[in-house]
């Protein structure tokens, strides 16, 4: 990568500035044993059997999104056409069987949860509450309710009792805004030229959580952050792209075979095939605020941008023992995942920790742009934000 990110780029990116309460009931849920095409219509005449889809469309192309409010406003999938390949991945098995279980576990491209959540070992009771982990709500239930929004935005609100470390439930309420990017727009959330022969789907979710209570939220009576996942079908040949702060490292918590993983001029390259389970995390001083996946089988790139302070800021772990601190966290499903079957990558965003006082607010964004097109035009779209350009994607890992 060159050792500085193009100014274009970083002016474009204004983001710049579980806990289960049940377990499985039977296997047949957690795996993949529905096989569908690879094709959005298919994937909303799935979803209409069980739920009900919001399709957003584009009026400037053909692309569209795939939402549903019922599970907290979660965008199911993408693509550039009706008929045109689905981008998200779907847990087929578990969505036909989920009265069964949380669908947190049912996919999608942009799904909001929060943490860190409690650790048994480490809650402190009070005198209201026993001392034991309190239940995610954005698992179990239909919290976010949709409201009156404009057209290509759906918007969802509501009130909850958020986890948190120290078991003191924050009031809180939530509001998620989902909005399907114009195809003319996106050159500029990019950075890059898009050529005209290449499709392009673009949407984003504006995360705002406002403290209701009358406690302000700290490390000592409990805090929060948001947290946005995405999970994306993994191709035989897909390639991940971290880029890095100069000297900047990535989290691997066990040793990765080397065809698998490295890190070279400052961009982390990563096997995104969903063949071989591992967790990769990035934390605030080493972290840029944008990733890429490259298949080269579909020649489809998709970029993820989020939220990421420009100071140093204070950020939580997945769990309450959990001090790793990550901004990015993206884990590549293996077979050995007996918890979550499929061929996955799953991309996660974090906001820092929400030290919130009465009536203060936090917003996170989350960014994904999918572009499908030649590998020269592609090629021009990486050079530019990633500084490397497909040949040296796809050859960077023995």
């Amino acid at each position: 990568m060159h050792k500085s990110i193009p100014a274009a780029c970083l002016l474009t990116l204004f983001f710049a500035c579980n806990n289960n309460s049940q377990q499985a009931k039977a296997p047949v849920q957690q795996e993949q044993t529905i096989s569908r095409p690879d094709n959005f219509a298919a994937d909303i005449d799935f979803l209409r059997a069980f739920t009900s889809p919001a399709v957003l469309k584009d009026s400037t192309s053909k692309s569209a999104i795939a939402i549903v409010a019922g599970w907290q406003g979660r965008v199911m999938s993408s693509t550039v056409a009706d008929d045109g390949r689905s981008f998200g991945f779907l847990n087929y098995g578990t969505i036909e069987n989920g009265k069964q279980f949380h669908f947190s576990t049912f996919g999608g491209e942009d799904r909001l949860l929060f943490g860190p959540l409690p650790d048994s070992t480490a809650l402190v009771p009070n005198d209201s509450l026993p001392a034991t982990p309190l239940p995610d709500p954005l698992r179990d239930s239909v919290l976010l309710r949709q409201v009156p929004s404009a057209k290509g935005v759906i918007t969802l609100e509501g009130d909850a009792l958020l986890p948190n470390s120290k078991n003191n439930p924050l009031n809180a309420h939530i509001t998620r805004t989902i909005t399907l990017l114009s195809r003319r727009d996106l050159h500029n959330y990019l950075g890059a030229d898009i050529h005209r022969s290449v499709h392009a789907v673009g949407f984003h979710s504006d995360n705002i959580l406002l403290n209701t209570g009358t406690q302000r939220w700290d490390t000592s009576h409990g805090t929060t952050a948001i947290r946005i996942r995405g999970m994306f079908a993994a191709g035989p040949q897909s390639v991940g792209i971290i880029p890095l702060r100069k000297g900047g490292k990535v989290h691997t918590g066990t040793e990765i075979p080397k065809e698998r993983f490295l890190v070279k001029n400052n961009v982390a390259f990563f096997r995104a095939d969903g063949n071989f389970e591992m967790e990769l995390g990035v934390q605030q001083a080493s972290a840029l605020n944008f990733m890429g996946i490259y298949d080269p089988e579909r020649k489809l790139l998709t970029v993820i941008q989020f939220t990421l302070p420009r100071n140093p800021a204070l950020y939580l772990g997945a769990t309450a023992t959990d001090t790793r601190a990550e901004v990015l966290t993206i884990r590549n499903n293996g077979p050995e995942n007996t918890v979550a079957r499929g061929r996955f990558v799953e991309v996660q965003s974090t906001s820092p920790a929400a030290l919130l006082k009465p009536k203060g607010r936090m917003q996170h964004f989350h960014r994904t742009i999918h572009l499908e097109g030649s590998e020269k035009h592609l090629g021009d779209i990486t050079k530019k934000i990633f500084g490397v350009n497909l040949k040296e994607i796809t050859t960077a890992l023995p």
